[in-house]
């Protein structure tokens, strides 16, 4: 890797923050006019792990940045947040728009339909309901709509070194390992690699699983387990805003890609 290729993740890197700080910006801005009754609106009841579903099953990564920023500020249960991890495929869904479209809207829909069922049934058990309290949690009744949105400059620094330094480590090691070519040299273990690879949280990784089950290489349930892993580049900000929530999503999303692609290789789907 030389100084191009960091150039080129720094821009990438500020790219991704910028998109995370002006989607929070309209937030705080929306918020502010409604007098707070958005952030009332969206804390708690089914509709917003409906919502945050769907946004995650928007091909690309905006929609994942956008249940992200809404989980930071206090708007988004921990069940909203889960659903959008679940149901989010990142840039990787225009590929398989691409390559397999009808299958990758069914895809689309289960993965939307799964992730508003557990984030459901994780706010039902009352744990974690609303994003727990953090050195940067955004006021709730600011005085002013400059000081709101002022508070948002920490949080986006922090976005970005989170975010520069992944996709930094993510460019070294890729030029090093060539995950396709060990993925399909191992096939008996494709869910684990699956499982194993989903942890990044980055766009890029789950493009090998898609290419090599389009080409045949790879089975569904193989695919299925990566698409519940992953979320595309909305991991990014998500650990920069709170990692414990991150981590604890991922581990939700293992047992469930293991659960469900062991359960379609018994039933030989």
């Amino acid at each position: 890797m030389d100084w191009t290729d960091v150039l080129s993740i720094f821009k990438e890197a500020g790219v991704i923050t910028l998109i995370v700080t002006a989607l929070m910006l309209c937030a705080e801005a929306l918020d502010y006019a409604l007098k707070g009754r958005l952030t009332r609106t969206l804390k708690g009841g089914s509709g917003s792990v409906a919502l945050s579903s769907l946004l995650g099953a928007v091909p690309g990564c905006a929609g994942g940045y956008f249940s992200v920023s809404l989980y930071s500020r206090g708007m988004f249960s921990f069940g909203a947040l889960l659903a959008m991890m679940i149901s989010t495929t990142g840039d990787e869904a225009f590929l398989m728009l691409a390559l397999f479209p009808k299958k990758a809207l069914v895809i689309f829909a289960a993965l939307a339909l799964l992730g508003i069922v557990v984030g459901l049934i994780y706010d039902a058990t009352g744990k974690h309901f609303i994003a727990s309290a953090r050195s940067d949690t955004f006021p709730e009744t600011a005085s002013n709509l400059r000081g709101r949105l002022l508070h948002v400059l920490p949080h986006a620094l922090r976005v970005f070194e989170w975010t520069f330094f992944i996709m930094l480590v993510v460019g070294f090691a890729s030029r090093r390992w060539d995950v396709a070519a060990w993925i399909a040299s191992h096939p008996a273990i494709g869910i684990i690699a699956a499982i194993v690879v989903g942890m990044i949280p980055q766009s890029g990784p789950h493009m090998a699983f898609v290419s090599l089950y389009a080409q045949g290489v790879l089975p569904l349930p193989v695919l299925i387990a990566s698409c519940i892993m992953q979320e595309g580049h909305a991991g990014l900000p998500l650990l920069s805003a709170d990692r414990a929530a991150f981590f604890r999503g991922k581990a939700i999303k293992a047992a469930l890609a293991l659960l469900i692609s062991v359960s379609m290789t018994v039933l030989g789907l």
